[in-house]
C-alpha cells in the first residue's frame, strides 16, 4: 500500500496541524465576540458555550482555549488598546471585522511566547486564519519600541505600571527579537512576496522595465503680495480710569436685595391692579354641573358602604405559655455533637483537677493578682495624661518660639539669596553672549563642511554605480550556471522519488488464522489462550461475589454496633440532661435569693450613706456658725484697737510717707540699672550678629566658589568621555560595516545564491531528500 502524501502550507507545516490551530483561534475569537461581563463570568460563560461541544475539541484543546479567553479578559485594557491602536496606525491593512483574531494573537504574543515555543506560534501564524498583511503589520508594531512609545504607550501607563510593561510586557518579548527575527522574514514573504534578508523577489513578483512615473509640480504663475500703504499718523488712544462712585459706599448687598424685593412687589400690584376681575368674561359654561366630580364622590361613598364590613377588627386572645416540656426529635448528628461537646467538657474538668492535685494550688491567686496590677496600671495611666499634657503645653511653647526664630533667620537669608540670585543672573546673561557667539562660528564651520559632504558624496555614489553594474554582470552568470546544476539535481531527485513509489507498490502477504486455543505469542510474561481467558475471569466472578457477600456481612455488623452505641450515648445524654435541669433550677433560686440579699445590702448601705451625709452637713453647719461667731469678735477686737490708736495717728502717717519716699528712690535706682544692662546686652547682641552675618556671606561665597569649581571640572570630565565615547562609536560602527561587507562578499563567493530564504525552506521539504 503506498504512503499517503500530506499536504504541505507555505512554511512546511502540515495541513492537519494547519486546521487545528485554525479552529483553535476561531473559537477564542468567537469567545471573545459574543462574551458579556454584564451578565455572566468567564467560567460559567465556558461552561455553557454550545460551540464548544465540538467532537473535534479535545480536553487538552478546551483547557487551551478556556486558558487564552481568560488571559485575554484579564489583559482586556492592555489588548484593546493595542488592537485600536494599531487599527489607527495602519487603517488601510487592518481589518475590522479581525480585531478578535489580532487581539488573541497579541495575547499569545505577549504573554505567552515562552510557555508556547517559537514553534507552536509558527503554527498559528501560518496556520492561514486572517490577512497575512495585516498579521504581519501587527507584529512589526509590536517589535517596534519606538512606534508603542508614541501610539499607545502613554495609554498604557493610565492602567499600569511602567516597571511592569518594561520588563514584564515588552522587555520579555523584546529580548527575544533575534529568534523572531527568521519567523518575520517567512511571514513577509508570505504577505509581500519579497523577504527582508536576500532582497529576491517571490515566485508571484514581476519586474517592470519601465521607469516609475515622476510628479513635477505645474508651472503656474506666482501670486504677487498687494502692496497695502502706511497710515500717515497712528491712531493713540488712551484708556482712564472713572473714580468710584461715590453711592457705592453708602449701600451694601443686602440693602440693594431689599431694593430689588420692594420694586418686585410693588411691580406686581401695578399689574394686578391694571387687571381686575370684573374685566372677566362670564360665561355660561362655568354655572354648569361638575357631572364627573359627583359621580367620583357617589363611587367612594359607596365603596365606603361596602367595605364598612369588611373593617371589624376582634379583640386579640391572651397568649397562653406551655407549662409542659417541648419535644425535640434528635437525629444522629445532634447525638454526636451532644456527646461531642459532652466528653470534652468532662476532660476539661478532669484536666483542671488533675493540675490543682499535681500543683496543690488553683487560678485564685492570679486573679487576685492581676486585679491588683490593672488598678495599678489605671493610676500610673492617669499620671502619664497628666504628665503628656503638660509636656505637650511646653512642647507649643517651644515650637513657637522657634517658628519665631526661623521666620527671622529665613528673612536674613532671603536678603543675602537676592543679592547672590542677582549676580548669578549677570554671569549667565555674559555666559549666554560667549555661547552664542561660539554657536554662530559653529554654524559657519559647518555650512562649509556640508559642502565638502556633497561633493564626497557624488564621488561615492559614481563609484558604487560602476560596482553594481560589475556585480549585475557576474550575478547573470552565476544564475545561468545555477539554472543548470539546479535541472540536472531536480532530475536525479525525481528518479529516484519514482523508484521509491515502485517498491512500495509491491504486494505484501497480510493475512493470519486466529486459533482460541492458542496463545498469541507475542513475547509477553503470563501469555493466554482466548479459552484460558474465558476460564480465569468465571473463577474470578465467583470469587468477586463471595468477596461482596463477606464485606456485606461486616457491614451489617458494623451498623448493628454503631446503632448500639448511639442508643447507649442518647440514654447518657438524656441523664446529664436531667441533672443540668435540675442544677440549673438550683442555680435559678439561689440567684435569686442572691439578688434579693444584695438589694436588701444595697438598701442598708443608702441608708448609712444617707445618716452619714446628714452628720457631715450637721458638722459643716455648726463650723460655719463657729467661724462666724469667731469673726465678728476679732472685727470687735480690732474696732478697740483701732480706737486707742487714733491719738498716735498723726505720727504714723509721717512715718508711712518717709517709708513711701524712700522706697520710690529705691525703684529708680533699680530701674536705670535694669535698663543699663538690657542696653548692654543689646549692642552686644548686634555685634555678634554683624559678625555671624559677615561669616555667613564669606561662607557662603567659598562654597559657591568650589561649586563652580566641581561643576567645571565635572563638565570638562563628560566632555572627554563624551568625545571619546563618540569616537569609539565611530569606529566600532566604521569596522562593522567593513566587517559585514567582507563577510556577505566572502558568503557570496563560497555558496553563489544557494543561500537565500525561499531556497532554504524548498530544500528543506522531506520529499526532495535522497
Amino acid at each position: 500500500m503506498a504512503q499517503e502524501t500530506v499536504e504541505l502550507l507555505s512554511a512546511g507545516i502540515p495541513q492537519e496541524a494547519s486546521a487545528k490551530c485554525t479552529l483553535l483561534l476561531k473559537k477564542c475569537v468567537r469567545l471573545l465576540e459574543t462574551f458579556n461581563p454584564k451578565v455572566t463570568t468567564v467560567d460559567a460563560y465556558m461552561d455553557d458555550a454550545k460551540f464548544l461541544q465540538d467532537p473535534m475539541i479535545g480536553e487538552v484543546e478546551l483547557k487551551f482555549i478556556h486558558q487564552v479567553f481568560y488571559g485575554c479578559h484579564r489583559y482586556s485594557k492592555l489588548l484593546r488598546l493595542f488592537v485600536t491602536s494599531f487599527a489607527f496606525k495602519v487603517p488601510a491593512i487592518a481589518i475590522r471585522s479581525e480585531q478578535g483574531l489580532y487581539q488573541v494573537l497579541a495575547y499569545l504574543l505577549f504573554f505567552r511566547l515562552d510557555e508556547l515555543g517559537l514553534q507552536d506560534f509558527r503554527k498559528f501564524i501560518f496556520c492561514g486564519y486572517g490577512s497575512p498583511p495585516a498579521i504581519f503589520a501587527l507584529m512589526q508594531y509590536a517589535l517596534d519600541r519606538e512606534e508603542l512609545n508614541d501610539w499607545v504607550m502613554q495609554e498604557w501607563l493610565k492602567h499600569y505600571d511602567p516597571d511592569y510593561l518594561d520588563e514584564d510586557v515588552l522587555g520579555k518579548l523584546h529580548r527575544r527579537a533575534d529568534e523572531l527575527r527568521p519567523l518575520m522574514s517567512d511571514m513577509q514573504l508570505k504577505a509581500t512576496g519579497v523577504a527582508k534578508s536576500g532582497g529576491q523577489r517571490g515566485p508571484g513578483t514581476v519586474k517592470s522595465d519601465k521607469k516609475p512615473t515622476e510628479f513635477e509640480p505645474f508651472n503656474l504663475t506666482a501670486v504677487k503680495p498687494r502692496l497695502i500703504p502706511e497710515p500717515e499718523s497712528a491712531v493713540h488712544k488712551d484708556w482712564t480710569a472713572h473714580p468710584v462712585p461715590a453711592h457705592i459706599n453708602r449701600t451694601s448687598l443686602a440693602a440693594i436685595q431689599e431694593e430689588r424685593k420692594r420694586q418686585l412687589e410693588e411691580e406686581k400690584t401695578k399689574v394686578a391692579a391694571k387687571y381686575s376681575m370684573d374685566d372677566e368674561f362670564t360665561l355660561e359654561t362655568a354655572s354648569r354641573r361638575d357631572y364627573e366630580t359627583i359621580r367620583t364622590q357617589l363611587q367612594e361613598d359607596a365603596d365606603k358602604k361596602v367595605m364598612a364590613e369588611c373593617t371589624f377588627q376582634p379583640k386579640p386572645n391572651k397568649r397562653i405559655m406551655p407549662t409542659d416540656d417541648a419535644t425535640v426529635r434528635q437525629n444522629v448528628a445532634q447525638v454526636l455533637r451532644e456527646d461531642a461537646r459532652l466528653r470534652q467538657t468532662l476532660q476539661a474538668e478532669h484536666d483542671l483537677l488533675k493540675q490543682y492535685e499535681a500543683e496543690l494550688h488553683d487560678a485564685s491567686d492570679f486573679y487576685s493578682w492581676q486585679d491588683r496590677m490593672r488598678k495599678k496600671d489605671f493610676l500610673e495611666e492617669e499620671a502619664r495624661t497628666k504628665e503628656r499634657i503638660i509636656q505637650t503645653q511646653l512642647a507649643r511653647d517651644v515650637a513657637a518660639e522657634a517658628q519665631e526664630a526661623t521666620t527671622r533667620m529665613k528673612t536674613i537669608q532671603a536678603e543675602f539669596q537676592k543679592k547672590d540670585m542677582q549676580v548669578q543672573l549677570e554671569a549667565k546673561e555674559r555666559q549666554h553672549e560667549a555661547e552664542l557667539e561660539q554657536k554662530q562660528k559653529l554654524v559657519e564651520q559647518t555650512t562649509e563642511d556640508r559642502e565638502k559632504a556633497r561633493v564626497a558624496e557624488q564621488e561615492v555614489f559614481v563609484t558604487k554605480q560602476e560596482h553594481a553594474e560589475q556585480r549585475r554582470r557576474e550575478k547573470e552568470i552565476d544564475l545561468a550556471k545555477k539554472k543548470k546544476e539546479e535541472e540536472s539535481e531536480m532530475e536525479r531527485k525525481r528518479e529516484i522519488i519514482r523508484q521509491i513509489r515502485a517498491l512500495e507498490r509491491a504486494p505484501r502477504e497480510s493475512a493470519k488464522v486466529f486459533d482460541r486455543a492458542e496463545a498469541p505469542a507475542h513475547g509477553f510474561l503470563e501469555e493466554m489462550s482466548f479459552s484460558e481467558l474465558k476460564e480465569r475471569l468465571k473463577v474470578m466472578e465467583i470469587q468477586h461475589a463471595r468477596s461482596v457477600e463477606a464485606k456485606r456481612e461486616r457491614q451489617l455488623a458494623k451498623k448493628v454496633e454503631k446503632h448500639e452505641l448511639l442508643t447507649e450515648k442518647v440514654q447518657l445524654l438524656a441523664r446529664v440532661r436531667e441533672q443540668a435541669k435540675e442544677h440549673l433550677l438550683e442555680s435559678k433560686d439561689h440567684a435569686r435569693k442572691q439578688r434579693v440579699a444584695e438589694e436588701a445590702k444595697k438598701d442598708r448601705h443608702r441608708e448609712d450613706v444617707l445618716i452619714e451625709v446628714a452628720a457631715r452637713l450637721e458638722s459643716k453647719k455648726k463650723e460655719k456658725k463657729d467661724a462666724e461667731r469667731r469673726l465678728r469678735k476679732e472685727l470687735q477686737e480690732i474696732a478697740t484697737k483701732q480706737q486707742f490708736q487714733l491719738s498716735s495717728q498723726d505720727a504714723l502717717e509721717a512715718k508711712k510717707n518717709a517709708d513711701h519716699v524712700a522706697g520710690l528712690n529705691r525703684e529708680v535706682l533699680r530701674r536705670q540699672d535694669r535698663l543699663l544692662l538690657e542696653q548692654h546686652k543689646e549692642d552686644h547682641v548686634k555685634v555678634r550678629a554683624k559678625d555671624q552675618r559677615k561669616r555667613n556671606v564669606e561662607s557662603d561665597h567659598k562654597q559657591y566658589m568650589d561649586m563652580q569649581d566641581t561643576a567645571d571640572r565635572r563638565t570638562e570630565k563628560a566632555r572627554r568621555a563624551d568625545t571619546a565615547f563618540r569616537n569609539e562609536m565611530s569606529n566600532a560602527n566604521r569596522h562593522a560595516r567593513d566587517l559585514q561587507y567582507s563577510q556577505e562578499n566572502k558568503h557570496i563567493d563560497m555558496c553563489g545564491h544557494s543561500a537565500n530564504a525561499y531556497w532554504k525552506r524548498c530544500s528543506s521539504l522531506p520529499a526532495l531528500h535522497a
